[in-house]
């Protein structure tokens, strides 16, 4: 597939694609789940501009044959990422897949991970009938589906590299959080949206937001950031960025009020210097792209406030969601 189509792929933090579903089906009517996957970065060691990608292939209720992972890079990379293959996973098995590549730190772009494997006949059509006896039509439909499979069926994900020297991470760079916030010699991650020329309420908070960030001003901050939020609530229409080439960037709305609330979250903490507000904060996330640095925020918030072990305990579970990370493992083996 063309990297140039990949430009085209709507951004969504915490995207993971698992395709079991012909695409001449309606929505409605689905083949059983017959694989699952996983993609991520799994680590990223910048002094050898080196950057793994994991591909966790399972059959989770047939067997699989002919499974394949081909990463696809961008031109800018001038490399081939290879291709892995597995001749089959019998049912309750997994593969995993490992692609290293070379990367310079400050490289963002898509990548595109393409996925295959073929579901064994007799065993989906068992998992139809069985799935489906009290739906007859459905299962003659889907039966008549899975007789033609014949070959590989394709699944993957397309996905935005961001590659740093204090981390790699799955996202577009207008939504990373950097770490350029210092609390007492302490990095904190901060989300810092790029403010242009746009007009209206929503531009004017902006600028007053990034501004206050930039000064530390945490009155204003947080002031302008529970306008953008109401503002944001109210209309649930996408924050778009203006950048300074002429282009724009649109953040959905409930994934930018994300954004804007970790930084709201982790400027109190820093300005009342307590843990609990943040802490509980945490607690009610659900697992996504903001969480891990919210949880390393803290860590170095208890660093700040000598609280040794409890920062060894954050430092730890930010890297087990987000391992790719070196600033934070910098920090956990300062503090070791």
């Amino acid at each position: 597939m063309p990297l140039k189509n990949l430009l085209k792929s709507l951004f969504t933090v915490g995207l993971a694609i698992s395709v079991s579903h012909l695409a001449a089906m309606t929505p409605e009517i689905r083949l059983p789940e017959w694989q699952r996957s996983k993609i991520d970065i799994s680590e990223w060691q910048p002094e050898q501009s080196l950057l793994t990608l994991r591909v966790d292939i399972e059959a989770p209720t047939v067997q699989l044959e002919k499974i394949s992972s081909r990463l696809y890079l961008p031109e800018a990379l001038s490399q081939d990422a290879g291709k892995h293959e597995r001749p089959q996973l019998k049912k309750g098995e997994r593969v995993i897949f490992m692609h290293q590549i070379t990367v310079k730190s400050g490289f963002a772009g898509w990548a595109e991970i393409e996925l295959s494997a073929q579901p064994a006949k007799a065993e989906i059509i068992g998992l139809i009938k069985s799935q489906h006896s009290q739906k007859p039509a459905t299962a003659a439909i889907l039966e008549a589906e899975a007789m033609t499979i014949d070959k590989p069926l394709s699944f993957g994900r397309s996905m935005p590299l961001l590659v740093r020297e204090d981390i790699a991470v799955s996202t577009a760079p207008e939504m990373a959080f950097k770490p350029e916030f210092k609390f007492k010699e302490r990095q904190m991650y901060l989300w810092y949206p790029e403010a242009g020329m746009g007009k209206g309420l929503t531009a004017e908070g902006l600028k007053a937001f990034v501004g206050a960030l930039a000064a530390g001003n945490f009155r204003t901050a947080e002031s302008a950031g529970n306008m953008l939020i109401k503002k944001l609530e109210t209309s649930n229409e996408p924050l778009t960025l203006h950048k300074e080439n002429n282009e724009t960037f649109s953040i959905p709305a409930q994934i930018a009020i994300s954004l804007i609330k970790a930084n709201l979250q982790t400027l109190q903490a820093i300005d009342t210097q307590k843990t609990e507000g943040l802490e509980l904060y945490i607690d009610q996330m659900q697992p996504g792209y903001t969480r891990p640095f919210m949880m390393f925020n803290l860590a170095a918030l208890h660093e700040v406030l000598k609280n040794k072990k409890a920062a060894i305990a954050w430092y730890e579970k930010a890297r087990q969601e987000m391992p790719a990370w070196p600033l934070a493992q910098k920090r956990l083996d300062a503090l070791k």
